[in-house]
C-alpha cells in the first residue's frame, strides 16, 4: 500500500511540474492569472520534493535541517488567493496586503541563501549560529503563521467569490462562461488539505514527534488536487484565460438587487421589456447589463430595480429565460431539424452548451434534447 501511494505521489508531482510550466510559458494564453497558477502548483512540487527526496545531504551540505532548503509554505495562501482576485477583477482591493506577504515570503525562502553561503564561507548554519531552541521556535511559528495566513486566505477567497457571483448574476447572461463553477471548486478542493494540515499542527502543539499519517494524508490530496487541474486544464475551455472580461462592470459600480421598497415605474418597466423583445438584444452572448443600459438609454439601476422587483429574477435569470424561449421554438420547428443543439443554442444566444443546459433546466426541468 505504501509504494502505491508513493507512486501516486510523485506521479502527481510530475504531473503538477508539467502543467505548472505550462500555465507559466504558454505564449498562446498568457495572463497573470494563469502564472500565479503556475507558480502555485509549483510550489506544491518544491514542497513534495522535499520530503519525498531519498537523500538528506549534497555533497558536504545537509538538506535535513531547518532552512536548508527554501521554506515556500508562505507563498500557497498569497498565490491561491492573488489568482482568484486576479479571476475576479479584484486584486487592487488587496494589493497592499498581497505586497507585504509577498516580501514576507521571500524574506523566509532568502534564509536558505544565507544558510548555503554561511555553509560554503564559514562552514556554519544558521541553526549553529541561534541554536536549536530559539531557530525551532522560529520555524514552528513559521509553520502555525503560514496556516493561519492559509485560513485568512480561504476565508477571503470565499467572500470575494460569492460577491462576485452575485455580481455576475445581476450583471451578466451567462453564469457558466463566467468560471464562477471552476473558482469554487478551485477553492474547495483545497479544503482538505488545510484540515489535515490544521489537524497536524494540533498533534505537534500536543507533543507529537516526527511525521504523522496526517501528512501522508495532506500529500494524497494534494496529489488529487494536481489531478483535479490538469483535468480542468484540458475540458474547461476557459481555464486558461485570465480575468473574466467585465471590466467595464467592474469599472463602474457593481449593480446589486433592489431590495428597497420602493415601486419600480411601470411604464420603464414595459419598455425595458418591449426593447429587449424588439431588438432580441438576448441574442448577443456578451451582453451585459451596462451594454443593454447603454443601448436602450435606461440607467443600470433602474433596470435591476425592474427586473428584481416586477419579474422576481435577476439579469442574469431574466435575459436566459429569452433564450430557453427562443432556443424552444427552434428545437420544435420543422424547418430547424437540419440543425445541431449546440448551433441552436449559440443561435439563441447561449455562449456554451453548459449554459444552454443549465438555463433549460432551470426554467424547464428539462434538457434541450426533450424538446427535439
Amino acid at each position: 500500500m505504501e509504494i502505491v501511494i508513493t507512486i501516486i505521489i510523485w506521479a502527481a508531482v510530475i504531473q503538477g511540474l508539467l502543467l505548472g510550466v505550462i500555465f507559466i510559458i504558454s505564449r498562446k494564453h498568457r495572463s497573470l492569472a494563469n502564472r500565479l497558477l503556475g507558480y502555485f502548483l509549483l510550489c506544491f512540487v518544491l514542497v513534495a520534493l522535499t520530503d519525498l527526496l531519498p537523500f538528506n545531504e549534497i555533497g558536504n551540505y545537509s538538506i535535513s535541517g531547518y532552512f536548508t532548503l527554501p521554506e515556500i509554505k508562505l507563498f500557497f495562501p498569497i498565490l491561491f488567493l492573488h489568482f482568484v482576485l486576479e479571476k475576479e477583477g479584484r486584486t487592487s482591493a488587496y494589493q497592499p496586503y498581497l505586497k507585504i506577504h509577498y516580501f514576507i515570503a521571500c524574506g523566509i525562502v532568502g534564509l536558505t541563501l544565507v544558510n548555503i553561503l554561511l555553509a560554503l564561507f564559514f562552514d556554519r548554519t544558521l541553526l549553529e549560529v541561534f541554536g536549536q531552541i530559539l531557530l525551532d521556535r522560529f520555524y514552528m511559528g513559521h509553520q502555525y503563521y503560514a496556516f493561519i495566513l492559509t485560513v485568512i486566505a480561504f476565508v477571503i477567497a470565499l467572500r470575494e467569490t460569492w460577491r462576485y457571483r452575485n455580481m455576475v448574476r445581476n450583471e451578466f447572461t451567462d453564469l457558466i462562461m463566467m468560471d464562477i463553477n471552476w473558482l469554487w471548486q478551485f477553492i474547495f478542493v483545497l479544503a482538505p488539505i488545510i484540515l489535515f494540515w490544521g489537524a497536524e499542527l494540533i498533534r505537534i502543539v500536543l507533543g507529537g514527534r516526527g511525521q504523522s499519517e496526517l501528512t501522508i494524508a495532506v500529500y494524497i490530496f494534494i496529489a488529487i488536487f494536481n489531478y483535479f487541474v490538469s483535468f480542468k486544464a484540458f475540458t474547461h475551455q476557459t481555464l486558461f484565460e485570465g480575468s473574466v472580461d467585465s471590466s467595464r462592470a467592474l469599472d463602474a459600480k457593481p449593480v446589486m438587487p433592489d431590495k428597497s421598497n420602493i415601486p419600480a415605474d411601470h411604464e420603464i418597466c414595459t419598455k425595458i421589456k418591449s426593447e429587449m423583445e424588439g431588438m432580441e438584444y438576448f441574442l448577443n452572448q456578451n451582453l451585459s447589463i451596462h451594454d443593454f443600459a447603454k443601448e436602450i438609454q435606461i440607467s443600470a439601476r433602474t433596470i435591476s430595480s425592474c427586473i428584481n422587483q416586477s419579474i422576481g429574477s435577476n439579469f442574469n435569470e431574466w435575459v436566459n429565460n429569452y433564450r430557453v424561449e427562443k432556443a424552444v421554438s427552434m428545437l420544435t420547428d420543422q424547418n430547424s431539424n437540419h440543425l445541431s443543439i449546440e448551433g441552436i443554442g449559440i443561435d439563441s444566444g447561449f455562449r456554451s452548451r453548459s449554459a444552454m443546459y443549465a438555463a433549460f433546466r432551470k426554467k424547464l426541468g428539462k434538457s434541450p434534447g426533450h424538446f427535439r
